[in-house]
């Protein structure tokens, strides 16, 4: 299959793939970087999106537009082919659309001194051959009903080695996608190392507790996440791929929570099964290895890992890789040589430019050498909740509300592995700035991630009552309902009413048994069940399938600037919700005027500090104040808004807190598919975007 040549003429067009229903790239046009996994991603996006729309009785599906600030790619869809291609956000589309859609009619529009598909010069990639004009328009697909939905449509060429990719970089959702893949398989490819078979119902329960293991890991969960990923990371799971995985993401966790001697068995592991891989999981695998020894102090190993970790990402024209590679090359080097330090830190930049960690790290470095004008030109135009927290400590440098010594001293902390130490620094550094909030704010989530509840609570209820600007507030009440919530499962006695922490009263100051090691506190055995995270990091979406998959109960919290909002969860599935931009259910049922503010306030009030009243429903059914169905139209309803809202934040923070499953309450116990609400969502804006489809191709 050609690429059309006139695609290589328009200066919109930043790069283009060719490839079929199985991900195998035909073709690429301006050298598209990760071009395979790009083709093999768009594979699974197509044929789930037609299967969708085949359900739905929809014909076909043409063209897939996705718009971002940073990146628009418009993807043209035949039978068993497609065309994906990456165009200049800021430019205009008509060109480009015209292409295409002269390409879905098997016509090839003209590009006058255009070089053929074989010339060296054209830009494109691979064995092409010259464009020569079709015989005959290409076959349209049957009509929707003639054709059964069915996953034999995928049939990707090395699921199991794409799996890999997107459970490395934590893309949930993506690696959720191609078990599908997996099962069409079958057994094709078993003989290869890491493509192991395994029955459907084995594959299913290994990717649910794989996805649960990721996401906790990635979400500052580490105990979570390795409990889950424990009996995937035994010589009895016969996938290689998916026993890789688990010790991989094992291995981070342990990094994460300061578990020198798990994370060594771990990466001893997750280097022995990587010679049985590709080239790839060879790369990550001492990459990984190449952070523990750092992390041991042994810099000249550490390097050389590194060095021949870059080497082979290089070989598979890997950049995330790279990118990883050099960055953390930067760290090792940081405060040893520091020229080499930044040097590769903008081997990382340039390596991946849409990456914001790079830029940060540059800008940090910067601001420790004492230069805030040139810290901040460093950062640029870089958008991220990462960005804007080191802009806001530049400003409180500015404004002398934080020593440098101390600021330098604040980011230290935030790549260190938790520890007293660390707990002691923060709680010295906020004493020391007592205007920069931030620092008591850090102490407090520290104190969380190490399953201090009862500490951070403290924190949390003092920090309320200071002039905080709205985000910090948000962020705050979110800790403050997080650790109560943390606590009352443990048995904790509730928090003291009152008190005397007004304004002007001191910070609480850490307690000895705050310090403890976690094992010997054992009456708190249970907290370590809540995890907390970036939505910048971890999408909403991806959150929310997490939960799904995992079958998990109890409560999210998210907060952005725009306020706190919430789901509750039963076995996955949604119970309950609330968002600053929509009414809550009772709220809602009075504003349709199927309830009058009286009756609801005889309903009762909600509990204390609840942002999601479960019992509402029930109580007004109970009470007779509202019908049965009437309910549950608005529940659902209200449950469905509120996603609508949060989706889009991308700047905020979530916490989940584990809840006992408890069984429906009563006849109005609301309980929604989370799964169904998102695909509806995506299709629904898919359509928007791409707008009304004229009459001649219907």
């Amino acid at each position: 299959m050609s690429l059309p040549p006139r695609l290589g003429a328009l200066a919109e067009v930043r790069g283009a793939i060719a490839a079929d229903r199985r991900g195998q790239v035909h073709g690429t046009l301006k050298d598209l970087p990760g071009a395979t996994d790009e083709a093999a991603s768009m594979a699974v996006t197509v044929t789930e999106l037609a299967a969708v729309g085949t359900a739905l009785g929809i014909e076909a599906l043409r063209r897939l537009e996705v718009k971002g600030p940073r990146r628009t790619t418009l993807t043209a869809v035949r039978a068993d082919l497609f065309i994906h291609v990456d165009v200049d956000p800021v430019k205009r589309l008509a060109r480009v659309i015209e292409t295409l859609d002269a390409w879905d009619r098997g016509e090839l529009l003209p590009a006058a001194g255009l070089p053929t598909a074989s010339s060296p010069s054209s830009g494109l990639t691979g064995v092409l051959p010259a464009v020569e004009p079709p015989a005959a328009p290409a076959a349209r697909p049957p009509p929707a009903g003639t054709q059964r939905a069915s996953s034999r449509l995928l049939a990707i060429d090395d699921p199991w080695g794409s799996l890999r990719r997107a459970a490395v970089r934590g893309h949930l959702t993506r690696a959720a996608a191609f078990q599908r893949a997996i099962l069409d398989a079958g057994a094709d490819g078993a003989q290869v190392a890491g493509s192991e078979p395994l029955a459907p119902e084995a594959l299913a329960t290994a990717m649910q507790q794989l996805l649960e293991g990721i996401g906790g890991v990635m979400a500052g969960d580490p105990i979570g996440g390795s409990r889950s990923l424990s009996a995937l990371a035994t010589k009895g799971q016969p996938n290689l791929s998916i026993r890789w995985l688990a010790h991989y993401w094992s291995a981070r966790a342990a990094l994460q929570s300061g578990a020198a001697e798990a994370a060594r068995d771990n990466v001893r592991e997750t280097l022995a099964l990587s010679r049985q891989l590709d080239v790839e999981a060879r790369g990550i695998s001492q990459l990984l290895a190449a952070e523990l020894l750092a992390r041991g102090g042994d810099v000249t190993k550490a390097l050389a890992w590194l060095a021949e970790a870059r080497g082979r990402f290089e070989r598979v024209v890997d950049r995330w890789g790279l990118g990883q590679c050099w960055l953390a090359e930067a760290r090792v080097l940081a405060g040893r040589d520091d020229a080499a330090s930044l040097s590769a830190a903008r081997e990382a930049q340039a390596t991946d430019p849409a990456w914001d960690e790079p830029a940060i790290f540059l800008a940090g470095r910067t601001m420790m050498s004492g230069d805030l004008v040139a810290a901040r030109a460093a950062l640029g135009e870089v958008d991220s909740p990462a960005a804007d927290r080191l802009r806001t400590l530049l400003d409180a440098i500015g404004e002398q509300r934080i020593s440098f010594a101390d600021a330098g001293e604040f980011l230290r902390i935030h790549h260190a592995p938790p520890s007293g130490q660390n707990l002691r620094a923060l709680e010295r550094i906020a004493n020391a700035s007592p205007r920069f909030f931030q620092a008591r704010e850090a102490l407090a989530w520290l104190l969380v991630k190490l399953g201090r509840y009862a500490a951070a609570r403290e924190v949390f209820e003092w920090l309320l009552k200071q002039p905080l600007e709205p985000g910090d507030r948000a962020l705050v009440t979110i800790g403050l309902s997080s650790t109560t919530t943390a606590l009352q499962m443990a048995g904790a006695p509730p928090a003291a009413a009152g008190g005397s922490s007004g304004p002007a009263a001191p910070a609480p100051s850490l307690a000895d048994s705050a310090l403890l090691p976690q094992g010997a506190r054992a009456s708190f055995s249970g907290l370590d069940a809540m995890f907390s995270g970036r939505l910048s990091v971890f999408s909403l979406a991806d959150l929310v399938e997490f939960l799904r998959v995992a079958g998990r109960s109890g409560l999210l919290v998210c907060s952005s600037s725009e306020g706190v909002g919430a789901f509750r969860f039963r076995k996955g599935r949604i119970t309950g919700a609330a968002s600053p931009g929509n009414p809550n259910l009772g709220d809602l049922l009075v504003r349709r005027g199927r309830l009058t503010a009286q009756a609801l306030a005889s309903a009762g009030p909600a509990r204390e500090g609840s942002l999601v009243d479960a019992g509402l429903a029930d109580r007004l059914v109970d009470l007779g104040l509202a019908d049965l169905e009437m309910v549950r139209e608005a529940g659902l309803n209200q449950i469905e808004q509120t996603l609508r809202e949060l989706i889009d934040w991308t700047d905020g923070e979530f916490a989940f807190t584990r809840e006992e499953e408890q069984p429906p309450s009563g006849d109005a116990a609301i309980e929604v598919d989370a799964q169904q609400l998102l695909l509806d969502l995506f299709r629904e804006r898919d359509e928007s975007s791409r707008g009304p489809i004229p009459s001649s191709r219907s």
